[in-house]
């Protein structure tokens, strides 16, 4: 989830909360969890590279469903020491490294993943250091880097999303590349607010086909069938994010 040495520090408290979201709020297991997994298909013998890895639930999940090996890697201490000990509890074979996501990985992945990575650069020169990043760290051409991103499109209006248990809230209707936006988030006793910036379409492709990558394709998200699709209804009419897969 974190990214930067700049924005890590965002993140090095609210590990625990990161994890506990996927229990509290339905919408992060039943659709992102859900689209992630349909972008990523059957990874099983895949070594993946989990990008700014967070807390590692992400990266466990790939370990769980039979990647191999898998590496989780994040700028934040915070972020990497609460990984550790999660893996230590309940081994998964995944592994964890702190590194920042705009430091170049060395090839050898046949998969990176990155949930709620991008919108965390500050500059467009870190957007574009991210995805070199994780173009570096792909063995060759027709690897994947699957990502989620913050859909330039999402709604506008205050507390929109508030019954997902979160909001995004921007400076102004029109938005310019790297305007700061805000997500808020209440649950546990606890309280996420952290600065992710928007980023045109226009420009997220740009930076990924200058990264190296060949395709750029969007995906909405997805719901799974076995959730309560109604009470999505509005997420999915207006989502707050999307899925990005790059080709190398």
């Amino acid at each position: 989830m974190t990214e930067t040495t700049s924005s890590g520090s965002q993140f090095d408290q609210l590990a625990f909360l990161y994890e506990r979201s996927f229990d509290v709020w339905p919408y992060r297991r039943d659709v992102e969890q859900h689209s992630v997994l349909t972008a990523l298909g059957d990874v099983t013998g895949l070594a993946a590279l989990d990008l700014g890895c967070g807390s590692g639930a992400y990266t466990r999940l790939l370990a769980e469903r039979g990647a191999r090996p898998v590496v989780g890697m994040d700028g934040a201490a915070g972020m990497i020491d609460y990984a550790r000990r999660r893996e230590a509890e309940e081994p998964s074979g995944a592994t964890f490294v702190l590194q920042d996501a705009v430091e170049p990985v060395n090839g050898g992945f046949d998969l990176v993943l990155a949930v709620h990575l991008l919108p965390y650069a500050e500059t467009f020169e870190a957007f574009a250091a991210m995805c070199a990043t994780a173009r570096s760290a792909l063995s060759g051409p027709g690897k994947r880097f699957v990502t989620v991103t913050i859909n330039p499109g999402f709604a506008r209006e205050p507390g929109y999303y508030t019954r997902y248990g979160f909001d995004l809230i921007a400076p102004s209707a029109e938005l310019h590349d790297g305007d700061p936006i805000q997500l808020h988030s209440e649950f546990l006793g606890g309280t996420i607010d952290v600065t992710p910036h928007y980023w045109s379409r226009a420009t997220q492709e740009h930076a990924l086909l200058r990264a190296g990558f060949r395709q750029v394709t969007w995906w909405d998200p997805v719901c799974d069938p076995a959730a309560d699709t109604v009470h999505f209804r509005e997420y999915l009419r207006r989502p707050p994010t999307l899925v990005v897969t790059a080709t190398a």
